[in-house]
Order: C-alpha cells, then structure tokens, then sequence
C-alpha cells in the first residue's frame, strides 16, 4: 500500500496473530508439544562408556549412513557385556534380558514428525556434523536420557 507522500507501507502484523500462527504452525506439526519424562529401564551412563573412548556408531548403528540411529540392541551390549565389567547393580541385567531373550525396552524419546524426512547419514556423512552439535555432549550424562 502506498501512503501519502509516496512511501510504501507494508501491511502490519500484531504480535498476537504472530503468535496465534506460530501456535498453530506448532500444533499442526507436532513441534513444541510436551511429553512426560520416559523412566528408563536401566541407569544407563553415556559417561562412563565414553571413558572407554567408544564413538556414538559403537552402539548407535547406522548414525553415520542410514536413515536413523538405532536405539542400541542387548546384541550390542553383549559384545562388551557376556562378562562383568565393573560393580555397577545395573550391568548384570543387560545379561538377564539376553538371557530371557527379551530387548532391553528403552523408551524412544526423540522422534521426528511424520511429515519430515531426515537422514543422520545425510547429516554426519555429507555434512560431516558431529553427533554433539545436535544432540549435546552426551559423553557426559551419568543417568538415560528421558526426554527430548
């Protein structure tokens, strides 16, 4: 719209229909909703197996060329695992659920809206980013994560 005098006067937006389309952008995608913490089913130290110098993809399957990182199976944890490895109460029942031929029920905490498409491959192999530039210094928790 032109005013008076010439000048262009671009149609204004409140703050409130801003934040009213934003809101519904946020709840059509999925984006900004609020889970409850997930309870873990071990306490689990990222910390301590970093100590190892072991990478993400030792566990994290597929991070570097598929689609998603895999939520590591009690079959990985085995390779480390078929023999106590420290004192900790938790590692003997890593062994009880290969035993019981039950997966570890680590509960999913991070997910993707399903209209988006994402590749860790794409994102590690082509852009070379590190695990830690989106999902933080995981190397340090002591505990599971239990939400996103």
């Amino acid at each position: 719209m032109r005013k008076p005098g010439g000048r262009i006067r671009a149609p204004s937006i409140t703050a409130a229909s801003g934040l009213l389309a934003c809101s519904l952008v946020m709840l059509a995608t999925g984006c900004g909703e609020s889970y409850a913490e997930a309870v873990q089913p071990l306490r689990f130290s990222h910390a301590v197996h970093a100590e190892e110098d072991m990478a993400c993809v030792d566990c994290h399957l597929r991070a570097e060329d598929g689609p998603y990182a895999t939520t590591p199976g009690v079959a990985t944890c085995m390779l480390c695992h078929e023999e106590a490895q420290g004192e900790d109460p938790e590692e003997p029942k890593v062994r009880e659920y290969a035993e019981s031929e039950q997966p570890i029920p680590w509960v999913r905490v991070n997910r993707v809206v399903g209209h988006v498409y994402f590749s860790h491959g794409v994102h590690v192999k082509l852009a070379r980013l590190d695990c830690a530039q989106c999902h933080g210094d995981m190397a340090a928790l002591e505990q599971p994560v239990t939400r996103s």
